[in-house]
């Protein structure tokens, strides 16, 4: 199969050099072959520090070691890839960045969060529809090799409640959840599936906690935490056994989410389907509104 010609919008994230390294350098121990970044538009925002403070580094080294084509455009970046990575740290751009790419029908892989609020998730998944353009999106840590072990593993059984926990460092941009707590988000969404039905999200300066009940009866939890230790992992709880994981420090989770984009890429076909992704951004959304409320909310009431 033709190697892939990749591209890149926004050069924000250590994302950026990171899956532009596994992909074109085949020395690299954690190779990902299929597809090779050819070019980028290094997008920011300039009322972000965390985005604006980075993209001149990372735009440097991606032309001095990879030799990545800079173009002024998503315009000029369409003419010169079959795919693209929109790799903005910043969910707020992703809907407006995204929508030149899903109308000319390249695949996309939109990274964590699909977007900065529901309503704008919702305007993505409703314009790939109508253009039927492949659009995938995904947090690393749902391909973790150790999560994702778990989840494979035939011995726990249906999966009857999960606690999920991860870092969830905030920034007013990208609130809640949207901007770190996603991670614990996506974990708790690979073992339990759709379905939540409602749930309550408490807030204070050093975590979060959100309980969801699901249509089935089932309970799922996330601790995002923004004090002390941090790690990546959950409970699950099956219905043989109870499983305890935290993400894999041998195995990088960058190479293992590469490995799921480059045959989405050339298939087209998303291993997580975009309705799973809108309930995440809803999820998210509900806890916002019940942060605000102080009691428990229905993910229907989030439109």
């Amino acid at each position: 199969m033709e190697e892939i010609k990749i591209g890149i919008i926004g050069f924000d994230t250590s994302h950026v050099p990171a899956f532009t390294r596994l992909l074109n350098d085949e020395n690299d121990p954690n190779h990902v072959p299929g597809g090779k970044v050819v070019a980028g538009y290094p997008s920011f925002s300039p009322d972000l520090e965390s985005s604006y403070s980075r993209v001149e580094g990372y735009k440097k080294e991606l032309v001095e070691k990879w030799n990545i084509k800079i173009v002024s455009s998503i315009k000029e970046l369409l003419k010169e890839v079959d795919a693209v990575l929109l790799e903005s740290v910043d969910g707020r751009r992703h809907l407006k960045e995204a929508t030149p790419v899903i109308k000319s029908g390249k695949p996309l892989f939109i990274d964590k969060p699909l977007a900065a609020s529901y309503k704008d998730a919702k305007k993505i998944v409703e314009l790939a529809r109508k253009h039927n353009c492949p659009v995938f999106s995904s947090s690393s840590l749902r391909f973790d090799y150790n999560i994702s072990r778990v989840k494979k593993d035939t011995e726990l059984g249906s999966v009857i409640g999960c606690d999920a926990f991860s870092a969830a460092s905030l920034d007013p941009t990208n609130p809640g959840l949207f901007w770190y707590g996603i991670h614990g988000v996506e974990i708790l969404y690979t073992f339990m599936g759709t379905g939540c039905k409602n749930l309550f999200s408490k807030y204070t300066e050093g975590a979060h906690f959100v309980i969801g009940e699901w249509e089935d009866g089932r309970i799922g939890t996330i601790r995002g935490t923004r004090k002390g230790s941090h790690s990546y992992g959950a409970r699950v709880f099956g219905e043989k056994k109870v499983e305890q994981v935290t993400y894999s420090t041998e195995v990088p989770f960058y190479a293992q989410l590469l490995k799921e984009i480059i045959p989405f890429f050339q298939t087209g076909k998303s291993p997580v389907p975009l309705e799973e992704t809108l309930e995440i951004m809803q999820f998210m959304q509900a806890a916002l509104l019940s942060e605000k409320k102080g009691k428990e909310v229905l993910l229907s009431s989030v439109r």
